[in-house]
């Protein structure tokens, strides 16, 4: 039996995973050894196990979560194939995604499509019951995260007999980019107070001044609204007073992404 064994040092070789992917995938329960030593604790791979791991190397290549690709190790012959279309979906998705910003990006270097001209306005945000869940993301997160608050929120209004009463908002209490995670408020206002259920809370927002305008179109196109108000704050002698928010006026459900409107409000002192 032991001529069929090699160490995890040649097993990494053959296999083109690291020791460390090896060593991850064993506490992972995804890639076991076929042995492990008691006495000092070496790991022995079957050679049989190579196509395995060949596999878990590719889909890691596709940048499959480990999660996934447990599932598509456990599955049918059918299974796999339907597990294997949905991640192709994906990555074409990601891929056009990544297509469309870097023809955003070529234009604003080629000087072909200059940022937009927003019109801004100081306006009185008012005071106003809100439900809202807070939560902690990083970027590439942001999406995934504001969806489920905003379905929690739904979820406990619904529950509880309250509609909104006006458009949804998010308020951005930390700046969140490719280097930096923070915090996000999710918030629905209401008409009047509901009895708060965990993790939702209820409150009343105050009253603030803030420099507002509106962009039009996707929201992965928003940067230039924010560079638009900031430097407008900065040349009429303001100072920024608060978090961001921004507040969906359609949605996105029913509306063309091009006809997308997302106001922007800044409070200002």
């Amino acid at each position: 039996m032991m001529a069929q064994l090699v160490l995890i040092g040649t097993f990494s070789a053959m296999t083109r995973l690291s020791v460390k992917a090896l060593r991850l995938y064993d506490e992972l329960d995804l890639l076991r050894p076929a042995k492990v030593d008691a006495s000092n604790g070496y790991r022995y791979y079957a050679l049989g196990q190579a196509g395995k791991a060949e596999s878990i190397r590719r889909l890691r290549a596709l940048d499959m979560p480990i999660e996934e690709i447990r599932r598509v190790l456990a599955a049918s012959p059918a299974d796999v194939s339907r597990l294997l279309a949905a991640h192709r979906r994906r990555l074409r998705a990601e891929r056009d995604r990544h297509d469309h910003m870097l023809a955003v990006i070529t234009r604003l270097i080629n000087d072909e499509e200059r940022l937009m001209n927003y019109t801004i306005a100081v306006e009185t945000l008012p005071a106003q019951i809100v439900a809202s869940v807070r939560r902690h993301t990083d970027l590439a997160g942001t999406g995934a995260t504001v969806a489920e608050g905003f379905g929690v929120l739904v979820g406990a209004l619904t529950q509880a007999g309250r509609p909104p009463a006006g458009a949804p908002f998010l308020v951005f209490h930390d700046v969140i980019d490719a280097d930096n995670d923070g915090d996000i408020e999710i918030c629905i206002p209401i008409g009047a107070p509901v009895a708060e259920a965990s993790p939702v809370q209820v409150g009343q927002t105050a009253e603030v001044t803030a420099a507002v305008t509106t962009h039009q179109g996707r929201h992965d196109e928003i940067a230039p609204a924010y560079h638009a108000l900031t430097t407008w704050i900065t040349e009429h002698g303001h100072e920024i007073a608060g978090p961001p928010r921004e507040t969906y006026l359609n949605d996105p459900a029913m509306t063309a992404e091009a006809d997308l409107l997302t106001q922007i409000a800044w409070p200002i002192r």
